[in-house]
C-alpha cells in the first residue's frame, strides 16, 4: 500500500540527512522511494493509495502526499550532486502529468477522485506542497494551479471572527456538519506558508497565521493531544483527542514561528505533549476518544483499542514535525521494551501488547483476538 505515510518518511529521512549530514538517513529515505517506484502502476497512480474508501488506487490526498515525499528526496539529491534525483523526479512526474492534471484538474481545482466532483481544502492544499517542489525542479510555472487552489481554501476557512473556529478550516467533505477540523487546517497552513515563501504575498501568511491561531486553540496537554475542531455552531469537539496525528500541528507550528504567529512556548507543549504519549517501542499511539468520535467530553481515562495502536500513517507526521526540530546529531543505539497497555475493545477489557516482532490484542482471559506480526502484509490473527 502506497499511501500517503511515504510522505512523512521521506521528508523526515531527508529533514535528518540534510541536518545531520549523516547518509545512514539519506539511505533510509532512498529506501523509501524505492518502495513508490517499484509499487507505481502503468497509468502513474501508487498501488492501493485509497484506504478510506478500500484498497484501490487513486487515494487522495494520500498520492499527492507521495508525491510530495519524493520531490522532497529528488531536490534533496539534486542539491547534492547525485544523478539519483532523476530516478524518484520520474516517478512522481509520471503521477503529476498523467493523473492530477490530466484526470483530476477540473479547471479551477482538483477532484476528490475522478468521478467524485467534490474538492476539497486540504487536499488541494496538499497538491500545492508538490507544485511549489515540481515548479523548482522544472523551472515551468505553477500559478495556474495556484490561481485556483487558493481560493478554494478562502472558501473554506472560518471568517467570522466571532466564531469559536475562526481561521479554521472546515472539511467540505462533511457536507452540512461543516467540520472545521484541526489536523486539516494544519495541512492548510503549512501548505500556505510554503506557497509565501516560493511567491511573497502577505495574503497568503496572513491566511496561515489566523489557521496557526486557531490550532494552538486546540493543543490540550489535559486530554494529550490536539482536538478534533469544532462543529458548525462552535461547540468543542474533543473526541477524538489527536496524538500522532498532532504532528502536522508540529510542523504548522515549525513554520509559523519565524513570522511571530506562534512561540517556543506553544512548539514545545506540543513536543512534551507527543514525547510524553511515544512508547517504549517506538510507536506512537494514535488519539484518545476514538470510542467515543464527534464527542464533545474528555476522552475515558481507559482508551479504547484504536487509540493506542500505533499507525505509520499517522506516526510519519510527528516523525517529520519533529525532524524538524532536530539539531544535532541522533543516538541510534537505544533501545526498544515490551509494552503492555489496558484498553477496550467493544465494551470489553482487553490487553494491548507490542514488542519488536508483533503487536496483539488480548481479551481478559489472554485469548488473542488480533495479532499482526511486524513486516507482514496481514495479520496473522483477525478475530475482532
Amino acid at each position: 500500500m502506497i499511501d500517503w505515510r511515504y510522505e512523512g518518511i521521506l521528508a523526515g529521512y531527508v529533514q535528518l540527512f540534510q541536518t545531520t549530514n549523516n547518509t545512514y538517513w539519506l539511505d533510509q529515505a532512498i529506501q523509501a522511494g524505492e518502495d513508490i517506484r517499484k509499487s507505481q502502476l502503468p497509468d502513474g497512480r501508487y498501488w492501493n493509495s485509497s484506504f478510506q474508501i478500500g484498497a484501490l488506487e487513486g487515494g487522495t490526498p494520500h498520492e499527492a502526499a507521495v508525491n510530495v515525499g519524493l520531490l522532497e528526496l529528488a531536490t534533496a539529491l539534486k542539491d547534492a550532486g547525485d544523478d539519483r534525483w532523476e530516478t524518484y523526479f520520474a516517478v512522481a512526474q509520471r503521477n503529476i502529468e498523467d493523473y492530477h492534471f490530466k484526470r483530476l484538474w477540473n479547471g479551477t481545482r482538483f477532484l476528490d477522485q475522478a468521478w467524485n466532483k467534490t474538492t476539497v481544502a486540504n487536499k488541494n492544499a496538499t497538491i500545492m506542497e508538490f507544485l511549489l517542489l515540481y515548479e523548482a525542479l522544472t523551472g515551468r510555472s505553477m500559478q495556474e494551479y495556484f490561481d485556483g487552489i487558493v481560493p478554494l481554501i478562502d472558501t473554506a476557512q472560518v471568517q467570522d471572527e466571532s466564531h469559536p473556529a475562526y481561521g479554521g478550516i472546515v472539511h467540505l467533505g462533511t457536507h452540512h456538519h461543516k467540520l472545521a477540523i484541526g489536523i486539516y487546517t494544519a495541512r492548510v497552513a503549512s501548505a500556505l506558508v510554503r506557497l509565501y515563501q516560493h511567491h511573497p504575498d502577505e495574503a497568503y501568511l496572513k491566511r496561515a497565521q489566523k489557521m496557526g491561531a486557531f490550532l494552538v486553540k486546540l493543543v490540550s496537554p489535559e486530554d494529550r493531544g490536539s482536538y478534533m475542531g469544532y462543529y458548525a455552531d462552535g461547540t468543542l469537539i474533543k473526541c477524538p483527542s489527536w496524538v500522532s496525528p498532532s504532528g502536522d500541528i508540529l510542523r504548522t507550528f515549525a513554520m509559523l514561528k519565524p513570522y511571530g504567529t506562534v512561540t517556543d512556548e506553544h512548539i514545545n507543549r506540543l513536543v512534551q505533549i507527543l514525547l510524553s504519549e511515544q512508547l517504549s517501542t517506538g510507536g506512537m499511539p494514535t488519539a484518545y476518544g476514538l470510542g467515543q468520535k464527534g464527542g464533545v467530553t474528555s476522552p475515558l481515562k481507559l482508551p479504547d483499542f484504536r487509540d493506542i495502536l500505533p499507525v505509520v500513517g499517522w506516526i510519519d507526521k510527528t516523525f517529520r514535525g519533529l525532524a524538524m526540530l532536530v539539531e544535532s546529531p541522533i543516538d541510534r543505539t537505544q533501545q526498544t521494551q515490551a509494552v503492555e497497555i489496558p484498553c477496550t475493545w467493544q465494551g470489553k477489557t482487553c490487553v494491548y501488547v507490542e514488542d519488536d516482532t508483533s503487536m496483539s490484542l488480548l481479551q481478559d482471559n489472554r485469548q488473542v483476538i488480533y495479532k499482526w506480526q511486524k513486516g507482514t502484509h496481514f495479520p496473522e490473527i483477525y478475530a475482532l
